[in-house]
């Protein structure tokens, strides 16, 4: 930041909410609690919460964001309340006293400016808590998802499409695809020679190479120089070694030869090296070069041979013992000559190897990125990444900025939080939206960050993108900010950390550590034999790795530590109140897995638990292959090889001897096959959470697999469920067990770290916490160890080279480039710009560790002398405050830790009651309708999680009414108009938008919805209206709004019509989840019932049982003291009026068992009504069902309506046989 800037220590007080702002938040600062702050004021003072937006970096944060922002809300009307009773001054003076107790700086602010109106300032929190959910708060990612699905008339991106979890695959099956093609188009002689110099690798080796490129879409990506491969220069150079040999050259380098005293013993101490070099590593150069066709020279290393090569060169093979005449007769040999010649020409075609691997890599790179997007479009979905990109594209052009304009002003203000991890695609969307030159001062555009936690560079992070960021912030007067107190850390700590980092404050990348302050939140003290909060920075230098290493160190560190709590010499004391140190307390971080790996073996050891963060998928265990093996079995039941395999898994426990015995047994196999049969045709009919509760209870599976005492009984029992609740959720996507079981199968053969499918958590995460630096940020911890914290930076896996190049014609800014790493073809610029980058990101991935711990940080240092990781700030020297010391060694194993054991409590209460539980829970009327009118085997009564739309509860009957006379038509528009689900959607969603009394915005609602959403739709109607209209697109609207104004004006019931509703007398959707009793669901009393009140519907199935029923009412509407329902119906039943009388709608009715969705939507709103309503009588306040035939709906009387009001007793027997519930609803 530049010293000229103003700059601000108190942004909750500061900050105008217009324009732009930018928060300097580092480690610890109170970034979650000032920015839930300013979120409250901007709320309170100027904005409603639909207007805003809060974006984070994780979903875990944008919870807690939330979480904090209402608790925050909640304690200021709270506070101001108490306030409500005072007059002006009074507050006033008030105020005064809580700036001089330095209090929270929300309450002052807000006391400042609304002193005089407290009783205005408690209305607006309560209406913006009674609003909170309507603000957004989450990642940028899923911020950008709700941009393109609500705005997509505006951003002209109207493909509905589905994040896909399949990313991966898809890329794997590019990368697959592109090689193949790659590899026919070369010639076989060229992909040998590439396959043996180790140049071609399979599909799978190139994915992160992909990724990465993936990851920095936007940056510019260098083609390196096509190569020529001259394979034909290989035959000439085998004729030139026929019949080579230097076996004439053996006084030189024979044990025994003449002059082999005379090898340089500078350059050769062991002597036969240089032996090896003539007796073995020529020859065989030479017998691999002259075999076939040559390749096989390319796949070994001769480093050595050009090493010797250069020293031949140079003529240093030889020091002064040897003759002159000798030596120069060594290096005038024309064999050596020759065949040094032929090395040289061969390591030329190696590096032509090597760039035709790195033009390849950039090739298909090049490839995926331009097929990727095809290839989601194609399957109906795309990647968090790829629809930031298509929103950032939307963006760019003149519609583009329509479209931004648009966005901003319907979410004039945003947070950005983590604002150092955003990429360049996700950096142009905001500055396009909130940064524009000509609209920045139209809203409010706050970002929060800190550069010295730019840590994640390998996700698509570049510091270049905030620095630019940054500067565009401040070409434009934006305003700066900067949190100097660590309220996260005891004092000394903070003065050790902080006088450590300014040794050094140029981390690299215009990255420079500003001095911060301890905050003045009280903390409890670390206690220990010294006293409070004692030297909390601790030097460990592992003085001989060899003896006792950095990983043997830290264990026995912690040990000691942890038996120095038991023994009341180690706690933390605030307010005279000891707590003793558990391991909970203390982490371990590393910047690899492969130090955390053994830090936790050493542990383990000495009987301490460890918690560490899953980074292993669910399908990657033992588990998922026995779940696989018993599913192969059940839908292949009579293949006894499959369900032996079966057996044989730790689901049923059956050993070797186990199976032997049962084939000794006249019906030992075949009582297995029988059993795996039934569940298989249970699994067809009833679903596969029926089939698989069955067999977990058949085979006591639970049980069998925790038969044996283990240490991973837990972790087996935690998979099983796990991959039960997963087979369960996604049995609801795919039709058919052999679907379901194929994408099984294809989760086990290709795990991923996807967050649903990670390993969960056991009980016993209590531990010392091991983890990477990358995974602790954002966390804290009371005591850390930062094992290997002098660590050489060595770049791993390296696949791409970051460097930068200025565009000097237009301006002078500086883009990133990107090229494939090949050292070889890499301008020297180049690399230093890329390891300039590297290390300033490892000097923040080491700031982030050291500002984990909040009471005592222990660095542990292997090579105290080499200047990297944390000595980057050291350089070497022993680091001397009076808040730092050197800790000692520990020289020998410390005695057994023993954990202390838990007293178990025994608590007495009463039995749960024993209630039959049910596999599946939910059911509703469209799900009842689907064996409504036909007899079916399946039972489809239960749904669990599926969406409902408007339109899935219309049942399609063939019949239309066949009218004698010659009738009145229905309207061209409404015999015209699609018929289906989708269309029924349509009509829904209209209702739902537009407002019945006023007619203003119907038509661009009618438009929104066509092309949004219901392109489909619109083309059939469209192509109606060609024919007769040179305006067919107005002609359309114009008859769809004449459709509507005569169902707003058609009689239904009474003396009312759906005109007279204003927007307070009606409710659209209504959603509800109607409580069922603990039975089995009584469909045939249910069916009797209706008989009984003379309501015709088709027999109902047995079914099974369900917990409760969900739905949704189309409308709910209040008439002369009376609540009604509506459904809206776009059922197709003639071409003639005549078929849409309040008979024939009856008939349809009967048909398709809509008497029995109304009474569940009666009896649905009879229980909120009697929840809800105060002093609730059915009689007096319930009202009737009106279904409403769209397309018989004309305004005229009779037609297109059928009102039906029903006893007070039938709904109230319906409602005791489903169960009384009285919970809210």
């Amino acid at each position: 930041m530049h010293n000229n800037i103003e700059v601000s220590f108190d942004p909750i007080q500061d900050i105008q909410f217009t324009g732009l702002h930018w928060i300097e938040a580092s480690a610890g600062s109170g970034k979650t609690f000032t920015l839930s702050s300013l979120i409250v004021r901007a709320l309170v003072e100027k904005y409603l919460p639909k207007q805003v937006v809060a974006t984070t970096f994780t979903r875990a944060a944008s919870a807690e964001l939330k979480l904090r922002t209402r608790k925050r809300l909640i304690e200021a009307l709270d506070f101001f309340k108490q306030r409500q009773d005072y007059a002006e001054q009074q507050n006033l003076a008030w105020l005064e006293e809580l700036k001089s107790q330095s209090a929270d700086p929300l309450y002052v602010i807000l006391l400042g400016q609304y002193a005089s109106k407290i009783d205005y300032l408690c209305a607006r929190l309560n209406l913006v808590i009674s609003q909170l959910d309507e603000l957004f708060v989450g990642t940028l990612d899923s911020f950008s998802q709700k941009l393109l699905r609500e705005f997509a008339f505006e951003s002209g991106k109207i493909e509905r499409a589905e994040i896909t979890d399949q990313a991966k695959q898809y890329i794997k099956q590019l990368i697959h695809d592109i090689l193949r093609e790659w590899l026919q188009q070369q010639s076989q002689q060229q992909i040998d020679f590439m396959y043996f110099a180790g140049h071609l690798h399979p599909a799978e080796d190139y994915m992160k190479l992909v990724e990465d490129t993936l990851n920095f879409s936007n940056a510019q990506f260098n083609s390196p120089m096509p190569p020529r491969l001259a394979l034909e220069h290989i035959e000439p150079l085998q004729q030139k070694l026929s019949g080579f040999s230097v076996a004439h050259l053996a006084p030189y380098y024979t044990a025994e030869g003449e002059y082999m005293q005379g090898v340089n013993g500078v350059l050769y101490r062991d002597k036969s090296k240089f032996t090896a070099l003539f007796e073995v590593a020529i020859p065989m150069a030479v017998s691999a070069l002259l075999k076939d066709d040559g390749k096989a020279f390319f796949s070994q290393d001769y480093a050595a041979l050009y090493k010797l090569q250069q020293q031949f060169n140079a003529q240093k093979l030889f020091s002064k013992k040897c003759p002159v005449e000798a030596a120069e007769a060594f290096y005038n040999d024309p064999k050596l000559h020759t065949f040094f010649e032929v090395l040289t020409q061969l390591a030329d075609i190696q590096q032509q190897l090597q760039q035709t691997e790195t033009y390849f890599k950039f090739y298909l790179c090049q490839q995926v990125k331009q097929r990727l997007p095809a290839l989601l479009q194609y399957k109906g979905e795309t990647t968090f990444a790829q629809q930031i990109k298509t929103l950032s594209d939307a963006l760019q052009d003149s519609q583009g900025q329509v479209f931004a304009a648009f966005v901003q002003r319907s979410y004039p203000l945003i947070f950005v939080d983590e604002f150092q991890d955003t990429n360049q695609d996700q950096d142009n969307m905001l500055a396009k939206i909130w940064r524009d030159q000509q609209r920045y001062m139209q809203g409010c555009m706050v970002m929060v960050g800190d550069r010295k936690q730019a840590i994640y560079g390998f996700r698509g992070g570049d510091m270049l993108t905030f620095i630019q960021a940054q500067q565009d912030v401040t070409a434009k007067q934006g305003k700066y900010y900067r949190l100097k107190y660590n309220h996260r850390t005891v004092k000394p700590l903070v003065q050790a950390v902080d006088a450590l980092l300014l040794q050094c404050p140029d981390f690299g990348e215009q990255v420079i550590y500003q001095a911060v302050e301890a905050g003045a939140r009280l903390h409890p003290s670390l206690v220990d034999e010294m006293g409070e909060n004692h030297a909390p920075l601790r030097w460990l230098n592992i003085s001989d790795k060899k003896q006792v290493s950095s990983d043997i160190q830290v264990a026995w560190q912690i040990s000691t530590l942890l038996q120095q709590a038991q023994q009341g010499q180690l706690y933390t004391q605030k307010d005279q109140l000891q707590q003793p140190i558990q391991a909970d307390d203390i982490a371990v971080l590393s910047k690899n897995h492969h130090n955390l790996d053994l830090v936790q073996y050493e542990l383990e050891r000495l009987g301490i638990r460890v918690n560490r963060p899953a980074k292993r998928s669910v399908f990657a265990g033992q588990m998922a292959q026995d779940v696989a093996a018993f599913l192969a079995a059940t839908l292949n039941p009579f293949d006894e090889r499959l369900v032996k395999r079966a057996l044989a898994t730790r689901l049923m426990g059956f050993n070797v001897s186990d199976l032997v015995q049962l084939e000794t047994q006249a019906d030992g196999l075949g009582q297995y096959i029988a059993l795996f049969d039934q569940i298989r045709e249970m699994w067809f009919t009833r679903q596969f959470l029926t089939a698989w509760q069955f067999a977990l209870n058949q085979f006591q599976i639970w049980k069998t697999v925790v038969r044996y005492a283990s240490r991973d009984n837990e972790r087996a029992v935690v998979d099983l469920r796990h991959l039960s609740d997963l087979l369960s959720q996604e049995s609801r996507h795919y039709q058919g067990p052999h679907n379901l079981y194929q994408w099984y199968i294809k989760q086990v053969a290709s795990p991923s770290e996807r967050e649903w499918e990670l390993e969960r958590g056991l009980s016993s995460v209590a531990g010392v916490q091991l983890m990477t630096i990358h995974q602790s940020k954002g966390l804290e911890f009371k005591i850390v160890f930062l094992i290997n914290a002098d660590s050489t930076f060595k770049e791993q896996n390296k696949t791409l080279n970051f460097s930068t190049t200025e565009e000097t014609e237009t301006s002078h800014q500086i883009f990133r480039v990107v090229e494939i790493n090949d050292r070889q073809h890499l301008q020297e610029q180049a690399l230093s710009q890329h390891q300039v980058r590297a290390e300033a990101e490892q000097n923040r991935l080491w700031y982030v560790a050291l500002t984990r711990a909040s009471h005592r940080m222990y660095v542990v240092m292997n090579q105290p002398k080499n200047a990297a990781g944390v000595n980057f700030w050291t350089q070497g020297v022993p680091f001397e405050h009076v808040e730092s010391k050197q800790e000692l060694e520990i020289l020998s194993a410390p005695a057994a830790y023993r954990e202390k054991k838990i007293e178990w409590i025994e608590i007495h209460a009463q039995p749960l009651p024993k209630l039959q539980l049910y596999p599946r829970s939910r059911t509703s009327f469209s799900a009842l309708a689907q064996h409504l009118t036909r007899q079916q085997a399946q039972d489809l009564l239960v749904e669990q999680d599926s969406m409902q739309l408007p339109a899935d509860d219309e049942v399609v009957v063939q019949s239309v009414v066949e009218v004698a006379t010659e009738p009145m038509s229905i309207l061209p528009i409404a015999m015209k108009f699609p018929m289906g689900t989708q269309a029924g959607n349509f009509l829904h969603e209209i209702f739902e938008q537009i407002d019945f009394q006023n007619s203003q915005d119907w038509a661009l609602e009618i438009q929104r919805r066509f092309k949004n959403d219901y392109v489909a739709l619109r083309q059939p109607l469209l192509e109606y209206y060609q024919a007769g209209s040179e305006q067919p697109e107005q002609h359309m609207i114009q008859a769809i709004l004449e459709w509507l104004q005569a169902m707003m004006q058609t009689p239904i019931h009474d003396d009312f019509c759906l005109q007279q509703l204003g927007q307070q007398d009606y409710l659209s959707e209504f959603p509800f989840h109607l409580a069922l009793s603990d039975r089995v669901f009584a469909t045939q009393r249910i069916y009797r019932l209706l008989q009984e009140y003379n309501l015709t519907i088709p027999v109902l199935n047995a079914a099974e049982s369900a917990r409760f029923m969900n739905g949704s009412i189309d409308l709910v509407y209040l008439f002369k003291g009376k609540y009604y329902i509506a459904d809206y119906k776009s059922n197709f039943l003639g071409e003639q009026l005549t078929a849409y009388t309040t008979d024939q709608i009856a008939r349809n009715m009967s048909q398709s068992s809509y008497w029995l969705q109304a009474s569940l939507y009666l009896v649905a709103l009879h229980r909120y009504l009697k929840q809800k309503l105060q002093g609730y009588a059915i009689e007096q306040h319930l009202g009737g069902a009106s279904y409403l035939y769209l397309r018989g709906m004309q305004g005229t009387a009779g037609h297109g309506v059928l009102h039906w009001q029903p006893e007070t007793e039938l709904i109230l027997r319906l409602d005791a046989i489903l169960g009384y519930d009285n919970v809210a609803q």
